[in-house]
């Protein structure tokens, strides 16, 4: 979709929804964030794309960036923070199907079966999060979102469940000052400066959060002390 019939999109709607949400989650959960060695992490920070996906109800077309697959979408979500976070650790093998092909060798090229008989008796470790943590996010809509919402989401696709309250968005403002919410900066039609910022280095794109030099174009999302930035479009 072009951006000016998303823009149009926009003018259409009276108003935008806000809400800020919980992510409850309900099965285990994990992402490939880092990796060390034969340990797999899930970082305590989620990346906003994958929740926009998730939101949305779309997987996205792979010969496409991930902005070009979210442009148009009605839902837009900021990065997630940890409320509550606990994780433990899965074992899993590296080459399930190792221990089978290596029975039966005639199967087995040159290269894959230096592979196997390298790799196949190491396992692999993979931090996930636990059920019953949860996370906060905000969220702006083109229309209203159900109280609860059940979405497929994380790197094994499993059910997680979100909650949304209703709270305040401010129109089109020049953001400054302090952003104490993790922010997208690709996200944003204008470009981020920050003078004092912590870098999230999460894959697809790295989160900030911290003090922006000047000013960019966005909306305001508040509840309670909680405040979020959200773009203006998307």
């Amino acid at each position: 979709m072009k951006r000016s019939e998303n823009t149009s999109k926009y003018k259409e709607v009276e108003s935008m929804h806000a809400y800020e949400a919980t992510l409850e989650v309900v099965n285990p959960l994990s992402f490939r964030t880092n990796e060390y060695g034969n340990i797999i992490r899930t970082s305590r920070i989620l990346h906003n794309w994958a929740l926009r996906f998730a939101l949305n109800g779309i997987s996205g077309n792979p010969e496409k960036t991930h902005l070009e697959n979210l442009q148009g979408t009605p839902i837009y979500a900021t990065p997630a923070v940890p409320i509550e976070i606990e994780y433990e650790f899965q074992t899993f093998h590296p080459f399930p199907e190792a221990p089978q092909l290596l029975k039966n060798p005639g199967q087995l090229t040159s290269g894959s079966r230096r592979t196997y008989q390298g790799d196949y008796t190491i396992l692999h470790f993979k931090e996930v999060i636990r059920p019953n943590s949860s996370f906060r996010f905000a969220v702006a809509s083109l229309h209203e979102l159900p109280q609860n919402l059940l979405i497929t989401y994380g790197g094994k696709r499993t059910l997680q469940k979100v909650i949304f309250q209703e709270c305040s968005i401010t129109e089109s403002e020049p953001i400054n000052g302090d952003l104490t919410h993790p922010v997208n900066p690709l996200d944003f039609s204008n470009k981020i400066q920050f003078t004092n910022a912590f870098e999230y280095s999460i894959p697809p794109s790295p989160l900030f959060e911290g003090t922006v030099s000047g000013s960019f174009i966005g909306r305001r999302i508040r509840r309670g002390s909680n405040e979020y930035v959200v773009p203006s479009e998307w």
